[in-house]
């Protein structure tokens, strides 16, 4: 019963605040697109044909979003895309959140001590690298690909998340219930993912889409400058890259990829303030 009453309580939040679930029907289209792609491209998003290069959106029914420089269709090349920054994003938050989970509750319940020391300053020296200058330094001495692009944004994320778990172990680890469970024999590794991990969720939970958000657009910007993923594979970025050269006489080529872009994380965006504001009671209204 109690676990009907709360999915019934989430159902009823959920149908009450109306950007949430927006943002959860974006993002949905959005997976379904990137999970679909080689069933609903309705051509090859690889197989160029000149004699159709540049054509504009619903000028032709076979390609209703047009063509791009060297006709390939776009409509294919963005379901391609946006798979491929969905995965980037997802993947480079879900590991960039496991490894500050883990340095984050080291650090927590060892301070004060030299360990949380040590590993606070490789976190205020991760923090104070540029990305982008991280990201040209690692994708210059390694291919970039989809595997080296998420290695390197999720080091540029992981301080963050390491800097928010520490704030919440920190003020726990002294509450009645950890010296409860620590009177009653609990081992580290209980105490750390039983009682202190659940307690992080409300932490963690709303940074998760506002950084997939964040890290897309850091993909597509990598993208877009050669340093992340390069043709013949796809990404929104290297589409937009493609348009650079017809911004003044074709602007449709490179603002159909950003409009896509835009509308995937404004839909991140809306998931993640409201998560936010009903985790924080000091933002809610």
């Amino acid at each position: 019963m109690k676990k009907k009453s709360k999915f019934r309580s989430v159902l009823q939040w959920i149908g009450k605040n109306k950007l949430f679930t927006l943002g959860i029907i974006i993002v949905g289209i959005y997976l379904l697109a990137g999970i679909f792609a080689p069933l609903i491209a309705p051509s090859d998003p690889g197989k160029a044909n000149p004699s159709i290069r540049l054509l504009k959106p619903f000028q032709d029914p076979a390609h209703w979003l047009g063509t791009d420089a060297i006709g390939r269709d776009l409509f294919s090349r963005l379901l391609y895309g946006i798979r491929t920054s969905v995965i980037i994003g997802f993947c480079s938050v879900l590991l960039a959140a496991l490894i500050g989970l883990i340095v984050g509750i080291i650090s927590g319940l060892t301070s004060p001590g030299p360990l949380d020391s040590v590993l606070m300053r490789i976190t205020d020296v991760q923090m104070g690298f540029p990305f982008i200058v991280l990201a040209m330094i690692a994708l210059t001495l390694f291919a970039p690909n989809e595997v080296s692009v998420t290695i390197v944004l999720s080091l540029a994320l992981w301080p963050a998340y390491a800097r928010t778990v520490r704030s919440n172990v920190i003020p726990q680890k002294s509450t009645d219930y950890i010296a409860a469970a620590k009177l009653m024999g609990a081992s580290s590794w209980r105490i750390s993912t039983k009682y202190i991990g659940k307690n992080l969720i409300p932490a963690m939970l709303p940074l998760i889409p506002l950084d997939i958000a964040g890290m897309i657009i850091n993909e597509s910007l990598l993208s877009y400058m050669s340093l992340g993923i390069n043709p013949p594979k796809i990404s929104l970025g290297n589409i937009m890259s493609d348009a650079r050269g017809y911004i003044a006489s074709d602007a449709w080529y490179i603002m159909i990829p950003g409009i896509v872009l835009i509308i995937m994380v404004l839909g991140l965006n809306f998931i993640g303030d409201n998560l936010q504001v009903h985790f924080d009671p000091k933002l809610r209204k």
